[in-house]
């Protein structure tokens, strides 16, 4: 996972999940090697980790259990030398919060986002219920105290009370977007609803929730044949890149969504691209906000596949390509489609730009014991 900080350093962080030993790279903006250090995994594997303007580090850890009573997720904050500061840890089950049946399995089919709003900390992943039931799960703590600030979750599918969560079932991709005094909740969910859904999470304000785009099929059925890529902030509302195909038989395109900064309505989809089962699926689509009303938009292509599986090119024989393409705040293409082959991206990582250079950063894991960082130049 990578995060760009103020002065346009970049920090890269990794886990090994054997030796249970959380990483931390510092580098320059051109990628010179500056500090690295490790700390102890709090328990469990490593979901994500940000960082704050004062240089503090802050780590989610989960840990699968059996034991509804046991504390199996830890939210824990580090000085900027990697000493620990403070740790909140949350039982499996919630003794006066909604969490509908637990916490059994942290970041079961999907993944686990954590951003900073101001003094907000909110971390939202994926789970496996006690009852086996998959969903999305999070809460939100102030960074200062560590004290979590946020009621429980909604679950009915109408709006909340202020300072609610969203709950999305089953939801096999999550996102987080701050803003000011808040943050968007974005879900990849496949029964409740069965469509990319957005929550607006105000400290001011009720839970606005909105289904932007509804898949074919049945409720719970899993094949989605959708990926969920990320949100960006647009001068008035937000824009959202994501894959849809509609069925076992269709190839996969990259699609753009707009909406009004209430969540008020969704726009219709705006495809960017036009793939046949003769020239491949589209995949893991990301998006990153540039300078100017902007859009970094990246994918991936692999061979066309019936498969029934949400996520695709699980054979590495399978991918094909990388895809770059800049578009304006309304979907449109500012730019031609230019091909960055072997250039991979991470699924799991979120793009990050750097206004001090205007260079978007990632980073994936090339081997088991490898890391490659990018810095790709998105222009002017």
């Amino acid at each position: 996972m990578t995060f760009v900080n103020n002065d346009g350093s970049v920090t890269v962080c990794s886990s090994d999940e054997n030796a249970k030993i959380t990483y931390i790279y510092e580098y320059s903006m051109n990628l010179e090697s500056q500090i690295i250090f490790n700390i102890p995994n709090e328990l469990g594997q490593l979901g994500a980790f940000t960082k704050d303007r004062d240089g503090n580090y802050y780590f989610f850890y989960g840990a699968e259990t059996t034991n509804q009573n046991s504390e199996n997720m830890a939210m824990v904050k580090c000085d900027k030398n990697g000493t620990k500061i403070k740790s909140f840890k949350l039982k499996a089950k919630s003794n006066g919060r909604i969490d509908m049946d637990g916490i059994k399995i942290p970041f079961d089919a999907g993944t686990c986002r954590l951003e900073l709003s101001e003094s907000m900390l909110a971390v939202y992943f994926a789970r496996e219920m006690f009852s086996g039931h998959q969903a999305s799960y999070g809460f939100v703590l102030d960074k200062d105290t560590f004290e979590r600030i946020d009621i429980g979750a909604v679950t009915n599918p109408g709006n909340g009370k202020a300072l609610q969560m969203p709950y999305v079932s089953h939801s096999f991709n999550q996102f987080i977007l701050p803003i000011e005094g808040g943050f968007i909740f974005a879900d990849h969910g496949d029964a409740y609803p069965r469509s990319f859904a957005f929550s607006h999470f105000q400290s001011d304000g009720g839970l606005i929730r909105l289904q932007a785009f509804k898949f074919s099929g049945q409720v719970g059925q899993n094949a989605t044949y959708a990926e969920m890529g990320g949100l960006a902030k647009k001068s008035k509302g937000y824009i959202f890149a994501g894959i849809y195909g509609k069925d076992i038989n269709a190839a996969r395109n990259v699609l753009i969504l707009t909406f009004d900064a209430n969540l008020a309505k969704s726009s219709a989809p705006i495809y960017v691209t036009k793939y046949t089962k003769e020239n491949g699926h589209a995949g893991h689509p990301k998006i990153v906000a540039l300078d100017s009303g902007r859009y970094l938009l990246l994918w991936e292509t692999f061979r066309f596949s019936t498969q029934a599986a949400n996520l695709i090119g699980q054979d590495p024989t399978d991918y094909l390509s990388t895809h770059m393409l800049i578009i304006d705040e309304n979907g449109k293409a500012i730019s031609e489609i230019q091909e960055l082959k072997g250039i991979r991206l991470n699924m799991n990582d979120v793009l990050r730009y750097n206004p001090q250079n205007g260079k978007v950063y990632w980073a994936i894991n090339n081997s088991n014991k490898s890391i490659t960082i990018y810095a790709l130049d998105a222009g002017k």
